[in-house]
């Protein structure tokens, strides 16, 4: 079973990378091409910023309570914490290559217009700031007792698990959004391509 260690450490340079990555993403990139579909059916690189920055808007929150509860109830506790069946599987699912091709549920869908793409990078960024604010906070607690999400949800697991999962629901759409970007650039005409 998979576990964590420290914990903070971990997330931490993976939020750093997942910064330097999404900056090379939309460096040299048009607010069109941006907004550029490779395929109709397919989302765009700003489509997949936007789906993070959504799903976050929503998990964070979520997590947030999770943490407060845990230090009202004095659940604390030091690691290595087993991430639990559920929590090994969902970071699994997240985990690029993907595995299982999965809707987005509609309230995490990026928004069928994107007004200004040029926002969605700060936005990224501001998400990545909270995460690493959020696993500082839950630092101390037994994140293996602290359950996060709605009682019958499919993504309900302990909170050791959700900080790895959104790593890894993070990495999959940056690396869509890295795929998108090499179709955009190689179609383009030589002399708008872009570094």
């Amino acid at each position: 079973m998979r576990t964590t260690s420290d914990t903070v450490g971990p997330i931490a340079q993976q939020i750093e990378d997942t910064r330097y990555r999404a900056e090379g993403l939309v460096h040299g990139l048009t607010p069109e091409q941006l907004t550029q579909r490779p395929e109709p059916d397919k989302w765009s690189i700003a489509e997949c910023l936007a789906h993070l920055n959504v799903t976050a808007a929503t998990i964070q929150p979520i997590l947030a309570k999770g943490i407060e509860r845990g230090k009202r109830d004095e659940l604390f506790g030091k690691g290595p914490f087993n991430l639990g069946p559920k929590g090994s599987f969902l970071v699994w699912l997240a985990e690029p290559p993907p595995k299982v091709r999965i809707r987005a549920p509609k309230s995490v869908a990026p928004p069928v217009a994107i007004a200004d793409p040029a926002k969605l990078l700060p936005e990224f960024m501001r998400v990545q700031d909270e995460c690493m604010r959020l696993i500082t906070e839950a630092e101390g607690l037994n994140q293996a007792k602290i359950k996060v999400g709605p009682r019958f949800s499919p993504f309900r697991c302990r909170l050791c698990a959700s900080f790895p999962w959104m790593m890894a629901h993070q990495r999959r759409h940056l690396l869509q959004a890295e795929n998108v970007k090499k179709k955009i650039v190689s179609a383009a005409p030589t002399s708008s391509a872009v570094a």
